[in-house]
């Protein structure tokens, strides 16, 4: 039985902790708000629910992430599906913690929870922020927007002082790197710090202009270094076209280097190209192989590659459809007019190791149309998850080993140690962190997506893009309202079956087709279905 259900007679409390950077979790701060949240629960008389906890790590509000993608979004939606009860208190250690964006917006965050019916509370002072109260006192309005103001100058004055910091830098890069983040085929030499190439590495370079130039595609390239077993680059675990596109179109292979600026223009994060430095990496291959593969290129590929880029998504299980065998992605393919769309396994695709398998998307997605929704009906209640409990756990103390690992080398400089290596070690420490707040902020985004109101608010969403009141399903729209309900979807030919692996936990299976060695069914026309399942209705 839950908190809420025992003693319904005491409000809900919840915790919201925000950190934009892995700094910002140094030393005592994350125990001491949650230290703080717990004890105004306790002085208060509420109940403080340990079922939803909203944290956004490595999120910033300067632009407000928090509120679009993060958790303090998903706090929101579970209040509007009754998820978390209107009346409830959310506990901040600051209201700089809900917004650092003008006081406009920021004001507008605030007020939207209020509306909502619930109670915002500041721990550093204690105040209480309400719709009824912020109506009844006209300066307690005001002085939540002056905090706001204050909050935003901050955050507007750091990001101006780190932007010159960085201009500062490219000033500087006849002298020194900018950065020690250089592309595959070159290494920061940390004794002379200058940038090398790795011989074996240039030399697959030059091998991928060369071919390209007698005339290979991209898909050949890449499928003949996977069966030559040439070992790829980084985490890829084979050479994929996509990388290779990539290789042909950077003049870093020729030593230019184009440094950028991260601007948000219209409310999105844009790379702004700055002025071109020649010779700034040592050269993989010569100014003129480039020229003529560059050239071969805009002749052949540019034009295709513009429409493929702004095509809308075609495909319902687009990010979703999973190889039966080696769990890889499934993607979707079309060999010339006359050819319905496939869905295949991109390894066998591109000759790395899996079995080429091809499964028509009509039979797939008739399936779909069909099926799914009678499943959704009887979807999984999706109660507390213990094993992605233990996960965030594990997660959360590796952060704070790696914190600690921090601060015992931070205080080995003070002592006088070997300031260089020791400031190497702490930067790979810093990028420990920042992966680990990845997955943390991943891991806590699926479970505020577990149970209830939620689910079932999402599932309906689901089933009106399935089956809409006028027109056809869109693919586009499906596939959004799939992926905030399922993982994955296995494609599992082998038994003509769909495995729907639910967020929250649990699978739900589709036939699609007969099982392999089987005739398979000819697919009807999708407008076909959708007339059909509307005189059944």
């Amino acid at each position: 039985m839950s908190p809420a259900a025992s003693l319904p007679d005491k409000p809900q409390a919840y915790s919201y902790l925000r950190f934009s950077t892995p700094e910002q979790m140094k030393g005592d701060s994350f125990r001491r708000q949650t230290k703080m949240a717990e004890d105004y629960a306790a002085r208060k008389g509420l109940i403080l629910n340990d079922t939803f906890t909203f944290h956004d790590l490595g999120v910033s509000g300067f632009r407000g992430d928090n509120v679009a993608s993060g958790m303090l979004g998903y706090f929101k939606e579970a209040v509007q599906s009754g998820e978390v009860p209107a009346g409830s208190y959310l506990l901040v250690e600051s209201l700089d913690r809900i917004s650092r964006q003008n006081a406009r917006r920021a004001q507008r965050v605030l007020e939207d929870i209020a509306d909502l019916g619930i109670t915002v509370v500041t721990l550093i002072d204690g105040r209480e922020y309400s719709k009824e109260s912020m109506e009844r006192d006209p300066i307690e309005l005001i002085m939540s927007i002056l905090q706001f103001m204050r909050a935003n100058e901050e955050s507007a004055t750091k990001a101006r002082r780190l932007k010159e910091a960085w201009a500062a830098k490219r000033d500087r890069l006849d002298k020194q790197p900018l950065t020690s983040r250089v592309p595959a085929w070159i290494t920061l030499n940390r004794d002379t710090n200058v940038l090398e190439l790795i011989p074996e590495r240039a030399a697959v370079i030059e091998r991928i202009f060369a071919d390209t130039l007698k005339g290979l595609g991209s898909n050949a390239i890449a499928a003949a270094l996977n069966e030559e077993g040439v070992k790829p680059w980084g985490r890829a675990s084979y050479w994929q076209r996509s990388y290779l596109a990539k290789v042909l179109a950077s003049e870093a292979v020729i030593g230019n280097f184009t440094p950028q600026t991260l601007e948000y223009i219209e409310g999105k994060r844009t790379r702004v190209p700055q002025g071109k430095v020649e010779g700034y990496f040592p050269a993989a291959i010569s100014k003129e192989l480039w020229a003529e593969v560059h050239a071969l290129s805009q002749g052949k590929q540019a034009k295709a590659r513009g429409r493929q880029a702004s095509a809308p998504v075609s495909s319902m299980l687009a990010r979703l459809a999973t190889c039966p065998l080696c769990g890889g992605t499934m993607t979707r393919v079309t060999k010339g007019a006359r050819s319905s769309p496939k869905f295949v396994c991109i390894r066998a695709k591109r000759k790395a190791g899996c079995r080429y398998k091809i499964v028509s998307v009509a039979e797939v997605e008739e399936a779909l149309i069909l099926r799914l929704p009678e499943r959704l009906r009887d979807a999984p209640a999706g109660d507390r998850n213990p094993v992605m409990d233990q996960q965030i756990s594990n997660v959360e103390g590796e952060i704070e080993g790696l914190q600690t690992g921090l601060h015992t080398l931070l205080a080995a400089i003070q002592k006088g140690g070997e300031a260089v290596s020791i400031l190497q070690r702490v930067r790979a420490i810093e990028g420990e962190i920042g992966e680990r707040l990845g997955q943390l902020r991943k891991l806590e985004a699926e479970r505020a997506s577990v149970s209830g109101q939620t689910v079932q608010a999402r599932i309906s969403r689901l089933m009106t893009a399935i089956r809409p009141e006028e027109g056809e399903p869109q693919p586009a729209a499906v596939n959004l309202a799939l992926r905030a309900v399922f993982k994955r979807v296995t494609i599992d030919y082998r038994y003509g079956e769909l495995v729907f692996e639910w967020l929250h936990g649990g699978e739900v299976e589709l036939p699609y087709a007969l099982p392999e060695g089987t005739k398979a069914v000819s697919s009807k026309p999708l407008h076909v279905l959708i007339k059909a399942l509307r005189n059944r209705s």
